[in-house]
C-alpha cells in the first residue's frame, strides 16, 4: 500500500479525510480530500502489484455478472453497426473530434464499446488492457491489434495516433498525470484525446456528503471503491491544459442506466435505487482535447 502525506497532484499536505466504507470488497476502504485543489483520492492506495491482481478476470466479478454486462455490451456492438457517423455522434458526443480516421487506441478497453463505435468510423484498431479475458473478448469482435499491461509498456511510437480515447480508467492509475503525458507523446499533431471519468463536482456527491454529516455519520464511498483518483471538473481540465492540450469540449452527463435493464439485474433494490438516482445526476464527466499543431 502507499501512504499520502501530501496531494499527489498539487503537493499540498493540507488534507482531510473524506468517505470511508470496510463492507465492499475492493483494494481501498478510505479517500482523503485535498484542501488545496479538491482532488479526492484514495489513501493509503493500493500499488501496483495489488492493483494487478485486483483488476485481473475483472469482468467477471460479482458486479459484472449480476448486471449480465457482456449481453448488454453485444447488444450494443450489434446496435452500433447500423449507426452512421452523425447517429454516433449524437449519442457518444465524445467520438465527434479528430483529424482522420487512421489509427484508433482505446486505453483499458474492458470490453470494448470504444472500439465498436471507432470500428464503425473505419478506424485502424488498437488497445491496451490488463485483463486477457476482456482482450480476447475484443479480438472475437474486432480485428484489433492489442497488448496486454501498461501503456508505457506497449512503446508506441511518437507523434503515432489520431484518437486516443480513455473511458473509465484514468480513476484506477497510480499516476494520472503521466498516462495525459504519454498520451500527448503518442498523439500525432492535432490528434484527439477523450477522456471519461466520474466527475467529483456532481451535486450527488456534494448532497449525499452533507447529508451523512449533518446526521453525524462518515460518509460513505459511493462511487467504486477501487477508484484511486477523483477529478472535479475544473481540476481534471486545468491537468489536461497544464500538459500542453487544447480543450475542445467538456461536459458532463448521468449514468443512463435504462429501466428495462435495471429491472433484470440480479442486484438489491438499494442498489437499483442507487443506479436509478445516478440517471439524473451529473456523475461523469467527458473532457475532448486536441493536441496542438505543429
Amino acid at each position: 500500500m502507499i501512504l499520502y502525506r501530501e496531494c499527489p497532484i498539487c503537493n499540498s499536505s493540507d488534507l482531510k479525510g473524506y468517505a470511508i466504507d470496510c463492507h465492499r470488497p475492493g483494494p481501498h476502504i478510505s479517500r482523503v480530500e485535498c484542501q488545496k485543489c479538491k482532488l479526492v483520492f484514495a489513501n493509503p492506495m493500493a500499488d501496483a502489484s495489488e492493483l494487478s491482481t485486483y483488476y485481473s478476470n475483472y469482468y467477471e466479478k460479482p458486479q459484472y455478472e449480476k448486471t449480465h454486462y457482456k449481453n448488454l455490451i453485444l447488444d450494443h456492438f450489434q446496435r452500433i453497426k447500423s449507426l452512421n457517423p452523425q447517429e454516433i455522434f449524437k449519442e457518444a458526443a465524445y467520438m465527434a473530434h479528430y483529424p482522420d480516421n487512421e489509427r484508433f487506441l482505446d486505453v483499458g478497453c474492458g470490453l470494448g464499446l470504444g472500439l465498436a463505435y471507432a470500428n464503425r468510423l473505419g478506424f485502424d484498431l488498437y488497445a491496451t488492457e490488463f485483463d486477457s479475458g476482456a482482450l480476447e473478448f475484443v479480438q472475437e469482435q474486432f480485428k484489433v491489434e492489442v497488448f496486454q499491461g501498461e501503456l508505457f509498456d506497449a512503446n508506441y511510437p511518437d507523434n503515432h495516433f489520431s484518437f486516443v480515447y480513455i473511458s473509465h480508467v484514468i480513476e484506477h492509475v497510480l499516476d494520472p498525470i503521466q498516462y495525459i503525458r504519454e498520451i500527448h507523446r503518442i498523439l500525432k499533431p492535432g490528434g484527439t484525446m477523450a477522456i471519461g471519468t466520474p466527475n467529483m463536482s456532481s451535486n450527488l456527491y456534494k448532497w449525499y456528503r452533507m447529508i451523512k454529516l449533518l446526521s453525524l455519520q462518515v460518509p460513505l464511498i459511493i462511487d467504486g471503491v477501487e477508484h484511486t483518483f477523483i477529478f472535479p471538473k475544473k481540476l481534471l481540465a486545468q491537468i489536461c491544459k497544464n500538459e500542453d492540450f487544447e480543450v475542445v469540449q467538456h461536459f458532463t452527463h448521468g449514468m443512463g442506466e435504462k429501466l428495462q435493464n435495471l429491472l433484470t439485474y440480479k442486484i438489491s433494490f438499494q442498489k437499483r435505487m442507487a443506479k436509478l438516482i445516478q440517471n439524473y445526476f451529473q456523475v461523469n464527466q467527458w473532457i475532448i482535447c486536441k493536441k496542438p499543431e505543429l
